[in-house]
């Protein structure tokens, strides 16, 4: 089976538009969205409502869909995070709200685990390095998790007591051992963080065991002429341009 593997759009619906296009055109037709539908950008609405009318969907919360439906504490976001925050929720509707609310933190079942952060901590941790990956080996059952948090498209793979980890960059495609065990991350959707702007996605083949990452140009200039229009914090829209 195909499944589109995506993750935090963010709320940049142009993105989201050229990554649901890639999908079409590769006939998916089930989705794995690793959290964080809004936050950061100027569209919260609109890409919600792209995620809610997928069908055959999986999907766990991110940790700006979890506060921005009232489950996590604003706290621990940064200012620039919550002021974006404050105008998504004025954009939002109930029913919407009660969407995020619904979503699940983790989820696991004969094909693969999904999680935002980490299988040890759901929403909060940014698994980037091997000693992370062997904290949480033991925290999820089946071969093949995937996560999202840190918007870098990247794998780590564990065979035989050893571990790999690679960044994956376009085209690229991860033939998988049966033998092992792997830890994909998409990348962001809607805000990448690895000095490469376009938007970032994946698809992983459950039958070949078989993971692919594509990079895809979209309009920023509109996401960012958005964001200017709302009066969202400048940090925020310059990282568009740098991918950081």
């Amino acid at each position: 089976m195909l499944y589109g593997v995506f993750s935090d759009i963010h709320s940049n619906f142009q993105a989201l538009k050229k990554v649901l296009e890639l999908f079409k055109k590769n006939d998916i037709e089930n989705f794995i969205y690793c959290g964080d539908i809004v936050g950061y950008g100027p569209q919260p609405a609109e890409c919600l409502d792209a995620v809610m009318r997928l069908k055959n969907l999986i999907i766990v919360s991110g940790n700006h869909d979890a506060v921005v439906c009232g489950k996590m504490d604003i706290k621990w976001f940064n200012s620039s995070a919550i002021k974006a925050i404050k105008i998504v929720n004025e954009e939002l509707s109930g029913a919407m709200l009660g969407f995020l609310a619904s979503i699940p933190e983790f989820v696991e079942n004969k094909d693969f685990t999904l999680v935002h952060g980490s299988p040890g901590k759901h929403l909060t941790e940014y698994l980037v390095n091997e000693n992370q990956f062997m904290d949480n080996l033991t925290l999820w059952k089946n071969s093949v998790c995937f996560v999202g948090h840190s918007h870098l498209s990247m794998y780590f793979k564990y065979k035989g007591g050893g571990v790999l980890k690679e960044f994956i960059t376009h085209g690229q495609k991860i033939i998988m051992d049966k033998s092992a065990r792997y830890i994909f991350n998409p990348g962001s959707v809607g805000q990448p963080r690895d000095g490469n702007a376009l938007t970032s996605c994946g698809i992983y083949n459950s039958q070949n065991k078989s993971f692919q990452i594509f990079r895809l140009e979209y309009d920023r200039e509109k996401t960012q002429k958005l964001m200017k229009e709302k009066n969202m914090p400048q940090a925020l829209i310059d990282r568009l341009r740098f991918g950081l």
